[in-house]
């Protein structure tokens, strides 16, 4: 009994029980609640993974811990426009545009929500107030110009194609977007110089390319489209609606032998390439047919 020392034994085993339950750490830190950016985060994984209703009670817990941060109610309306509860992401939209009518975002959402409901009057004046508060956002014009296609009003289309094309000159898609456009309107020549930069810009698109062709077609430059039209097959060479449209150029060109060499890719036309062929050869001729 002499021998037994109860305090270092102690003190031993108070020690070790430390090092085995907290670590380093001499007492544990109390647990925090999680922060409002923790659940923005929290719902951004869920989203991620496609969980979406985990997702939506996670921006919930988002707002109700900051109301005042518009990020979260965006994130909250943006998921119930994503889960098809409209009338919910159109009430949330609304009060954040009571808190900010100034702020872009939720104009620009609620436009694309009343597009994808078929409301395209609806769409057209939401995008435009997301134009107009924020005025250098060309995807935001790129939108407004669509829908306005949309409803017929391309004259107000071509202005916001133009003004994307001079926010992003380098960048063929706007182009592309332009010429479109001008295709609408018979503004053949405008529409070929924007074809031309949207295949200059995005030199690997077999589709401008195309695009470039059946313009030069329409407008009645055989050799031009030629040209264009064999850089998109070489481009998608396994793609047969390409070949026939190639072999409809050198047909108008002359070039028979060419013409018929793409022509038998014809044979081998899928319903698709041939709805897809029509479609085409429809805009080709159509200048020829308006004046017949």
């Amino acid at each position: 009994m002499d021998d037994f020392e109860p305090l270092e034994f102690n003190k031993q085993g108070e020690d070790a029980w430390r090092e085995r339950m907290l670590g380093e750490d001499e007492f544990p830190t109390p647990e925090l609640p999680p922060t409002a950016e923790e659940k923005q985060a929290l719902g951004d994984c869920h989203i991620h993974e496609g969980r979406l209703i985990e997702a939506i009670q996670a921006y919930r817990d988002a707002v109700a811990l900051d109301r005042d941060n518009p990020t979260y109610r965006l994130r909250l309306a943006d998921a119930y426009a994503y889960g098809d509860s409209p009338s919910r992401a159109i009430a949330e939209y609304k009060k954040l545009l009571k808190q900010n009518p100034k702020r872009a975002e939720p104009h620009f959402s609620l436009a694309e929500l009343y597009r994808r409901h078929g409301k395209l009057a609806a769409a057209v004046g939401a995008y435009r107030r997301a134009v107009k508060y924020n005025p250098m956002n060309p995807f935001y014009r790129y939108k407004l110009g669509h829908s306005l296609i949309e409803i017929g009003l391309y004259e107000d289309a071509i202005e916001q194609f133009e003004a994307a094309v001079h926010m992003t000159v380098t960048d063929g898609f706007y182009h592309f977007c332009l010429a479109d456009a001008y295709a609408l309107v018979d503004r053949l020549t405008d529409a070929i110089i924007e074809m031309q930069q949207a295949t200059i810009f995005a030199p690997t698109d077999a589709y401008y390319n195309l695009r470039l062709g059946m313009l030069y077609l329409r407008a009645g430059f055989a050799d031009d489209a030629v040209e264009a039209l064999k850089q998109a097959v070489k481009l998608n060479p396994d793609d047969p609606a390409y070949h026939c449209v190639l072999a409809d150029a050198y047909h108008k060109a002359g070039n028979k032998k060419l013409a018929y060499k793409h022509y038998q890719y014809a044979k081998i036309l899928g319903q698709y390439d041939k709805m897809n062929l029509d479609k085409i050869r429809e805009f080709t001729e159509k200048k020829e047919n308006n004046g017949s």
